[in-house]
């Protein structure tokens, strides 16, 4: 009876554990195969989808006579791949054919619409997509969409929707239809009131304040209309349960849609005089994946500090279709082929370089672009369009009464470097951008333009504005600028502005994309000179440098002066052979590593004895006699910090140039305020002169420069800083400039002619 009891009770121990281990296994697989909760789920929403096929089409049923527009939104799905494949810019390629039908079932019209994708990835912001089959996570696409007008709704009863893979890597296909329908209610509060809670929290997400706020216009559309979502008939128990698409607003589209064979958008595209370029910003492998002919492509490195001339780069072909150059300087790539050459192009094999694009409106007559502006600001208007049109400015009061007008008359010269894009993808020739500027008066409120083309192509238009009391907040490094200084923001001069009827010009596809590219710098057309400042009566503290001034590459070379040294060693003086004036006005300096820093000499000062001082030394010796002569004597003067420094001028130069030094390594970047006083034009101009300017200088450079002093030789240079002083200054008075930390300066006036009484410790050629 023991044994009995014993052995009942062990089984219902075994029945109790196998039931545990039962459900804990079905815990582990219910726990292992559930999605995670991202942090942003309070602002993601969830939208129906159906999968398409290639050979049964989904229908759709609309009514005519309801149906505004539709609105076809897909997003393909992709293969599963690896971790690292997945962190690559996956891209796929797939076609919507849609058939409109009638009520008897016969087809109106059919139309094939292209759409190109790029994978969303979970780890980028606002774009974390996921569709959750089985239990399952597949990857994604960015969403893309296309309308059908309700010009071809008019008779259609029905919409057929199938998909026509183009790319390998396509798994599927999932769609959502949207029916832009009339709101019934006729009171836009009411109708707004009418909307389901999440949709108006959704709405409100978007920009409320600021330029880029929706008009008045928009919000009334917004209300006035709705869009409601369509099923596919004879699909049972429609729940939408099985396929659920997540997204995370705001809705973000990675790429774009064409109509019929396209070019991908993130190419370069070149042919003979159609050019691209990019910036590198610091030593780096740029590398490519190319289709079209290695060999008719030509990339040309253009040194943007116009010391070195334009250089061809030698291209390395590193795989089939992939090219790369090694070890290439800061500056701006110039990428020309001889035939059809599309590019991608990458730094150091991982950073993707991506091309600028900007929008334009384009205007006429029946639909002018309207812009509420602030008074007194100042506006950059850029125009776009052939030779022979025009466009007029006209500036009204807040009570639309009519202030001031302008007319404008345009070159039309091509561009060899941007390129319009087409709805199609194609990139068309364009205009060289053709800048205004408008100071506008006190009463001003409203900015009307309008455009006059001679011919199909409509003109171009695009608006910034600034205050002209703000300040220009710039970094300045020696070579590109690739840092960010902690407590200085850079402030940009110009601000772009949203038009008041933009939703008009967006309604009626009128907006221009047009792809940005940087042309290289040309050489002035005319020679112009240097002449410095003498700040003896503000800056009473001075010493002499000498200052290391290598000349642009493209600079005649002017007689030398007696200023102008050279590094030279023992050997190379070769001073027997000098004629009698060179050897009167010779001089050569030392710069010794130790105490005394700084010895000059004449030519009958020197001896053996001091030569072999200058070798047991390892002196650095500078001549001014021979070639290569870009040492320059240059006299320097003592800036305390917060001390305002104001200069009087009786003529307008082409600039001011500002050379700064500092006796001291800084860990903090050297902050300069200068400020320009004048009398300004006040109406169009084509140039356009910031009077109030902040700087942030870096990078020191140890051996560019050295006192002339026999106790401190040590002096690090900074940037120089180029004030540009324009046509739209009439008569420069004054420029005031202050430092923050205590500097020795030099300041220079670009003029048209030297002046012949220029002296040495002031005088510098640029």
């Amino acid at each position: 009876m023991y044994y009995a009891k014993l052995f009942f009770q062990l089984c219902v121990w075994l029945a109790l554990l196998a039931c545990l281990i039962w459900y804990g296994f079905r815990a582990y697989i219910w726990l292992s195969t559930a999605e995670p909760i991202t942090p942003n789920t309070a602002q993601e929403t969830r939208s129906n989808v159906h999968w398409l096929d290639p050979e049964k089409p989904l229908v759709y049923t609309v009514s005519a006579s309801q149906t505004l527009s539709l609105r076809v939104l897909t997003n393909a799905i992709f293969k599963q791949y690896s971790a690292l494949e997945l962190t690559s810019e996956l891209t796929t390629d797939y076609a919507i054919e849609y058939t409109l039908l009638n009520d008897s079932n016969k087809v109106i019209t059919k139309h094939t619409y292209h759409h190109t994708s790029k994978l969303a990835l979970d780890a980028e912001q606002q774009k974390v997509k996921q569709i959750i089959e089985n239990k399952t996570s597949l990857a994604v696409s960015s969403g893309q969409s296309f309308y059908i007008k309700p010009e071809q709704l008019k008779q259609a009863s029905r919409i057929a929707l199938r998909l026509i893979p183009e790319d390998q890597s396509l798994t599927g296909v999932v769609v959502r239809l949207h029916a832009k329908i009339s709101n019934s209610v006729d009171d836009k509060n009411r109708a707004w009131l009418k909307l389901p809670v999440q949709w108006r929290e959704r709405t409100i997400n978007y920009h409320t304040i600021g330029v880029n706020a929706l008009s008045e216009q928009e919000m009334n559309n917004a209300v006035t209309f709705d869009w409601l979502k369509l099923a596919p008939q004879g699909i049972p128990d429609i729940d939408f349960k099985t396929d659920t698409l997540y997204e995370t607003l705001p809705y973000h589209i990675l790429s774009y849609d064409f109509e019929s064979q396209h070019i991908a958008l993130d190419k370069f595209y070149t042919y003979p005089n159609f050019n691209a370029s990019f910036r590198i910003l610091e030593k780096s492998t740029i590398s490519a994946r190319i289709e079209g002919e290695i060999s008719n492509l030509t990339l040309t490195w253009i040194d943007l500090a116009k010391k070195l001339p334009p250089k061809i780069l030698t291209i390395e072909q590193a795989a089939p279709n992939r090219i790369r150059v090694n070890d290439v300087a800061p500056g701006l790539i110039i990428i020309s082929s001889s035939s059809v050459i599309q590019t991608r192009w990458w730094l150091n094999d991982d950073m993707p370089v991506l091309p600028l694009h900007s929008y334009y409106y384009a205007i006429d007559s029946n639909l002018p672009a309207h812009f509420k502006v602030t008074p007194n600001s100042d506006l950059s208007i850029e125009f776009r369009g052939n030779k022979g049109d025009s466009a007029n400015i006209e500036v009204f009061d807040e009570q639309q009464r009519h202030t001031v007008s302008f007319s404008i008359k345009l070159e039309g010269l091509e561009s060899t470097f941007d390129r319009a894009i087409a709805s199609d993808t194609l990139r068309l020739p364009i205009t060289e951008a053709e800048r205004f500027y408008v100071r506008l008066p006190s009463n001003a409120h409203t900015v009307s333009i309008t455009g006059h083309s001679m011919g199909e192509q409509l003109v171009g238009v695009k608006l910034q504005a600034r205050m002209r009391t703000f300040n220009y907040q710039q970094l300045l490094c020696h070579s590109i600028c690739n840092l960010t200084v902690n407590d200085f923001t850079e402030v940009g001069a110009w601000f772009s502005q949203k038009a008041h009827n933009d939703f008009e010009f967006a309604q009626q596809q009128r907006l221009m994309s047009v792809r940005i590219f940087e042309s290289p710098p040309e050489p002035p057309p005319e020679m112009s000179f240097y002449t410095g400042y003498d700040l003896s009566e503000k800056l009473p503290r001075s010493n002499v440098a000498l200052v290391q001034n290598q000349p642009n590459y493209f600079d005649l070379q002017q007689p030398y002066e007696d200023y102008q040294f050279r590094p030279v060693s023992i050997e190379d003086l070769s001073l027997d052979s000098l004629e009698p004036s060179l050897a009167a006005r010779f001089r050569l300096i030392i710069k010794s590593p130790q105490v005394p820093y700084y010895t000059e000499y004449k030519l009958s000062e020197l001896n053996n004895n001091l030569y072999d001082e200058i070798r047991a030394k390892q002196a650095v010796l500078y001549s001014n006699i021979g070639k290569q002569r870009h040492w320059h004597k240059q006299r320097l003067f003592m800036l305390k910090k917060s001390t305002p420094l104001r200069l009087v001028f009786s003529q307008r130069p082409h600039s001011i140039v500002l050379k700064t030094y500092a006796t001291t390594l800084l860990d903090e970047p050297l902050l300069i305020d200068t400020q320009l006083s004048g009398n300004i034009v006040e109406h169009l101009t084509d140039e356009y002169t910031i009077m109030k300017r902040r700087y942030a200088l870096v990078e020191q450079k140890p051996n560019d420069a050295f006192m002339l002093h026999p106790s401190r030789s040590a002096l690090y240079s900074y940037p120089a800083i180029t004030i540009p002083i324009n046509n739209d200054v009439k008569q420069l008075q004054s420029i005031t400039i202050e430092s923050e930390q205590d500097i020795w300066l030099s300041i220079f006036e670009q003029i048209d002619e030297p002046q012949l009484d220029s002296d040495w410790w002031r005088d510098e050629i640029h």
